[in-house]
Parts: structure tokens; C-alpha cells; sequence
């Protein structure tokens, strides 16, 4: 069964695999009333929270288990130190990293060739 033929399913028009004017008119009017938790545009188009109203997916699967207890109520809220420095480091492109780590080590050659001179 095709992902289409799946939200018709649950859409409960005729799972015919073809986007049709049926099918547009039961999302929009899925999207227009108050299903699910996510808030939804009537659009006709299938988006995130439309798929996740339909219970295609669940969005905590793709969180932490910190995340999940905390959103569920039943745990302290996660720290940020990790995502926000994956969000920082992210922001430098590869090259800039690379060139600084290639500097480095360069340096600390540098400073060992130097040490060895001073010794020998």
C-alpha cells in the first residue's frame, strides 16, 4: 500500500493511490476541523501536522528520551549545552574547522621542534 493509498485510508475516502478531488476534499475539511493536536491550515496540501493529526507519525520519536519525559510531564527539563554548541559549530563551515585544526597542529609541531632544538 502507497503512503497516499495510507492517508486516504485514514482520511476514509477510497484508497485509489491517486490524488483526486476527493481526496483533497476530506483533507481540507480533516485540516478545517479541530483534530489532533497540532494546529492545522486547511490547505489541501499534506504537511507535518496534518500527517501527525492523522497519527501517520508520532513527532517524539524523533526527541530524546530527556525530551519525552519532560514534554510527558514526568521529567526535568533537558540542558541545552550539547545542541546549542552542535548549533554554533554548525554555523563555521568545514574548511574554516579544518584550516584551524591543520593550524594547530602545525603549532604544536612547531613548539616540539623548538623544545628539541633547546635540548639537543
Amino acid at each position: 500500500m502507497s503512503n497516499l493509498a495510507n492517508v486516504q485510508r485514514r482520511l476514509g475516502v477510497p484508497a485509489s493511490s491517486h490524488w483526486d478531488a476527493m481526496t483533497t476534499g476530506a483533507l481540507r475539511a480533516f485540516q478545517s476541523g479541530s483534530h489532533g493536536v497540532f494546529p492545522m491550515q486547511p490547505t489541501g496540501h499534506v504537511d507535518p501536522p496534518t500527517l501527525a493529526n492523522l497519527g501517520y507519525y508520532d513527532p517524539l520519536d524523533e526527541m530524546t528520551p530527556a525530551s519525552q519525559a519532560y514534554l510527558s510531564g514526568t521529567g526535568e527539563k533537558p540542558g541545552t549545552f550539547w545542541r546549542d554548541l552542535a548549533a554554533t559549530t554548525n554555523q563555521v563551515p568545514q574548511w574554516a574547522w579544518l584550516t584551524l585544526g591543520a593550524g594547530m597542529i602545525g603549532l604544536g609541531w612547531w613548539g616540539w621542534h623548538q623544545s628539541a632544538k633547546k635540548k639537543g
